[in-house]
């Protein structure tokens, strides 16, 4: 295999893996749509927990899953009375749902090290390229993200559970409605709505790179 071949399939898997995940961490931690969709699926009658205590709530545990708290010990007026937030296995699956972003900080950062490698490979070695990588980089995973969105919008508490299943060795996300105020918080509808809102923006991203190796593209014939 020529090594621009190889650095073109390198950049084609690692680009899209750095973009999604990217908007992945952007997008769960932007307070202000946690704030709109507790507002839209009135979160505060539902768990009983004023809204500005909500946001607060809502920062700790994003800080949490950003490591920088240590736990979710959180107590806070539910209902009228100061009481643990998170019960025992909504904090064991946090745990889990941490583990779950560490690793994908670990393989973002490593995608974007291979992806900055290859380019510069290509931009030293092999310019002409740089069009055909950028290329395959949006198209095939822009073909499954529509395959995904059809999906998840045919049922998307299935796929949903699907992805449970498949980054979970447990049960723990399997909380009470009635009573777990994680899943409260963030009930079916929310998750979503911020899977949708992801799906978006990296299919946005993905159009950017195919028009990007198009335009690349076309001149590498033209010169």
């Amino acid at each position: 295999m020529k090594k621009s071949t190889l650095f073109t399939i390198l950049i084609s898997l690692s680009l899209p893996i750095v973009l999604l995940l990217t908007d992945v961490e952007i997008i769960t931690f932007d307070l202000d749509f946690y704030e709109r969709k507790y507002d839209e699926y009135n979160i505060p009658e539902v768990t009983g927990i004023e809204k500005k205590n909500l946001m607060t709530i809502t920062g700790e545990m994003l800080d949490y899953l950003k490591n920088n708290r240590e736990d979710l010990i959180i107590f806070a007026e539910v209902n009228g009375k100061t009481e643990q937030v998170f019960k025992e296995r909504e904090i064991l699956h946090m745990i889990d749902v941490k583990d779950l972003f560490s690793n994908g900080y670990i393989i973002r950062n490593a995608m974007l090290v291979v992806f900055l490698i290859s380019l510069s490979w290509l931009v030293i070695y092999n310019r002409r390229a740089i069009g055909k990588a950028l290329i395959a980089s949006s198209v095939w995973p822009m073909v499954l993200m529509c395959i995904l969105a059809v999906l998840m919008y045919v049922d998307f508490h299935k796929y949903f559970t699907y992805f449970h299943y498949i980054f979970f060795t447990n049960d723990l996300w399997l909380l009470d409605p009635n009573t777990d105020i994680l899943i409260q918080m963030l009930p079916l509808e929310f998750f979503s709505s911020i899977a949708f809102k992801i799906l978006a923006c990296f299919v946005v991203e993905l159009l950017i790179v195919l028009v990007g190796g198009i335009i690349l593209n076309k001149k590498r014939i033209t010169n």
